[in-house]
């Protein structure tokens, strides 16, 4: 029989937090959450040289969409709605045809799996909250209270004001909005206040077309914006103005989108945001969905307790360069469970049996249970081969 993983060990030598991280004497994880006192006959987790950071939330995902190629059939877009209906104009035509057809877990787990991978253990889903998505198996942690709509283009008035009516006071509602750079665009925050939509509880997406009036009014009013810069651009050639909408005092969120039209994943959006001499850490520490979503907590080097919460956390090489991406994480934790890292890490954890493998050309190894989750997909990740 093989011998259980308890999630109960010792982390020595790794930095704490983001900015003006220190070093940590231990940091003791029992049953994946961080404790104060010691742990008797724990074993001790060697992160020397590595800087430990919250798991990243991803704040904007379409998870069953993330097999899809990118693509778009223009060179710019006025409005992302005429992208849409360019798309669902070809959904008959290949590849999208072949690719509509595999099973919704396998395309949903692969979305969960990608998020996975660069270190985004907690997401918002902008699509129907399918039962697969709670399984206990699903990869990453998808946020379950939430109301959504598409959009006032693909969503009726009668709708929009039905969804966000029945979305609890206590939960986020979601819509794309102003996602353009036209006149349709730049008239939609209004159009949606006067649908009674907008409220503390409305999270905005994309905002591209805002005017200067608009963001003065909703900064303050609504729960936060999301950004998503490498679609924006792909499709829009710009992003929403981020400098007027924190100058205004509102929070701003960080998604990926779905690779239909983003680069890859969100360690791309974090790299889209970067500032010149940026560290990675800094980085990765500046824009992260706090406020009443996901598990992400604020960083204080002073008070470890408030780092690890559900025992989501990531280990970066405290000497990384920009731009980070996946395959530079030296470790991901999920629940006090690594799930992939550096083989000389994730073999120093006693009874948890590993998989080798390669993501984007560097050796890792990857926890035997999501490995065989993984050989179980219809569906393959790119650049990442068990061994």
């Amino acid at each position: 029989m093989r011998p259980t993983f308890r999630r109960d060990y010792v982390i020595v030598g790794a930095q704490i937090g983001a900015e003006g991280a220190t070093a940590a004497g231990e940091l003791c994880i029992s049953r994946g959450r961080m404790v104060e006192s010691g742990l008797r006959r724990a074993a001790r987790i060697d992160l020397t040289g590595c800087v430990i950071l919250p798991a990243l939330v991803n704040a904007h995902d379409h998870l069953e969409l993330n097999h899809y190629p990118r693509t778009r059939y223009r060179e710019r877009y006025d409005n992302a709605h005429r992208w849409g209906e360019d798309v669902n104009a070809h959904l008959n035509d290949s590849p999208f045809r072949r690719l509509r057809a595999f099973p919704l877990w396998d395309r949903l787990f692969l979305g969960g799996l990608k998020n996975l991978l660069c270190g985004a253990l907690t997401v918002a889903q902008h699509n129907p909250p399918h039962r697969e998505l709670f399984r206990r198996d699903f990869p990453v942690r998808v946020l379950r209270r939430y109301g959504w709509a598409h959009s006032l283009h693909f969503n009726s008035d009668a709708e929009i004001v039905k969804a966000y009516r029945r979305t609890p006071r206590n939960a986020l509602f979601f819509i794309h909005l102003a996602e353009g750079t036209d006149e349709t665009a730049a008239g939609e925050y209004r159009r949606l206040r006067a649908l009674g939509a907008v409220g503390a509880n409305t999270v905005l997406v994309h905002g591209i077309g805002m005017t200067p009036d608009d963001i003065a009014d909703a900064a303050p009013r609504v729960h936060a914006l999301v950004t998503c810069p490498t679609t924006n651009r792909y499709l829009l050639g710009r992003t929403a103005d981020l400098d007027a909408w924190q100058r205004a005092g509102g929070d701003i969120w960080l998604g990926s989108d779905s690779r239909l039209t983003a680069d890859g994943d969100l360690l791309d959006e974090v790299t889209a945001l970067a500032q010149p001499g940026d560290s990675p850490v800094a980085v990765l520490g500046r824009f992260r969905a706090e406020r009443s979503f996901g598990s992400t907590r604020s960083i204080s080097a002073n008070a470890a307790g408030s780092l690890i919460g559900r025992g989501d956390w990531i280990a970066l090489r405290a000497d990384s360069r920009p731009p980070i991406r996946r395959a530079d994480l030296a470790l991901v934790v999920r629940g006090g469970v690594p799930q992939i890292g550096d083989s000389e890490i994730m073999g120093q954890f006693p009874a948890l049996p590993t998989v080798p493998a390669i993501l984007d050309g560097k050796p890792k190894a990857i926890c035997h249970a999501l490995a065989e989750q993984i050989r179980r997909c219809a569906l393959q990740e790119s650049g990442l081969t068990l061994q």
